[in-house]
């Protein structure tokens, strides 16, 4: 049975490479970068920011102390290499510099937090410099983590939100012991969205694990539902630690969640799945009921 969704401190980073009178080929790089100024600017990571951001302006670059309230914590600070510094200005959304660049945050993340972040309301971004600090030398991006509102987002969505939720207090280990931001049971609302519940409580929903799913654009995944289900059941029986072979039982299926279509942007490929028992509450996790046929 299936349920379909709604659908620490910084370095100083040595100057890269060096050039003059480089001019632009028409594909964002050049044969050699800027040179760099002695006075460079790189963030810092272990700071925690009070907004969001997209795009690492200087100018307006402010941290707070990660156990005051704030929205994003900067975890780690990396540096573009080999032909990404070549260009001539930031590399943008979906390229593949960027792409290796959240390679890079999505590994880092999970070592911080002390497992996969994605089971967990949370986010990451990667933000790279101004192109202004690009012309003069930065070649950095930071690894900016934060916390989602809820998973589902609003009523009036059917994808969920990119919104950087305010908290206090560092993420760092969050995922290493019992945390209110971990995906475990849920019930479900007026709206079908998932709330969530203790485990020993009566629930519907569990989480089970994420499905990895092909690189595709955002919209074309209204295509993969059946796939989706599929791979979905195949975490249920990891996290049951069922046979490959064995089948759910009567009154059980998958509902799963999508990353928002930002995060998807960025590079999140993860699906969240979730156990779904249609005909009656379960009262203690999967792991101990072993509800697969």
């Amino acid at each position: 049975m299936a349920r379909r969704l709604f659908t620490s401190l910084g370095l100083l980073l040595p100057a890269l490479l060096a050039g003059c009178g480089a001019t632009d080929n028409g594909g964002g790089t050049v044969a050699a970068s800027p040179t760099p100024t002695a006075e460079t600017f790189v963030p810092q990571a272990g700071v925690c920011h009070p907004e969001a951001e997209t795009v690492g302006y200087r100018a307006t670059y402010t941290t707070v102390d990660c156990a005051s309230t704030h929205r994003t914590e900067t975890i780690h600070v990396g540096a573009f290499t080999g032909p990404a510094a070549d260009r001539v200005t930031p590399p943008p959304a979906r390229s593949p510099e960027m792409r290796a660049a959240f390679r890079d945050c999505d590994r880092k993340t999970s070592t911080f937090v002390g497992a996969d972040w994605r089971g967990a309301r949370m986010s990451i971004r990667v933000v790279a410099p101004a192109p202004q600090d690009w012309t003069a030398g930065s070649r950095w991006y930071r690894c900016d983590l934060y916390a989602l509102p809820t998973l589902d987002g609003s009523t009036a969505k059917k994808h969920p939100d990119d919104l950087a939720a305010q908290r206090d207090g560092t993420l760092r280990a969050e995922l290493t012991r019992p945390s209110p931001l971990a995906h475990t049971c849920f019930t479900e609302d007026e709206y079908e969205l998932l709330q969530p519940a203790a485990c020993t409580k009566p629930h519907r929903f569990e989480y089970v694990g994420i499905w990895t799913a092909p690189d595709v654009s955002y919209q074309a995944l209204d295509g993969f539902a059946t796939r989706i289900h599929d791979s979905c059941r195949s975490v249920i029986r990891r996290h049951t630690r069922g046979t490959p072979d064995e089948k759910l039982a009567a009154g059980a299926g998958t509902t799963y969640r999508l990353p928002s279509p930002e995060a998807w942007e960025r590079g999140d490929r993860g699906v969240r799945c979730f156990y779904w028992s249609d005909d009656h509450d379960l009262t203690r996790p999967l792991k101990k009921s072993k509800p697969a046929g």
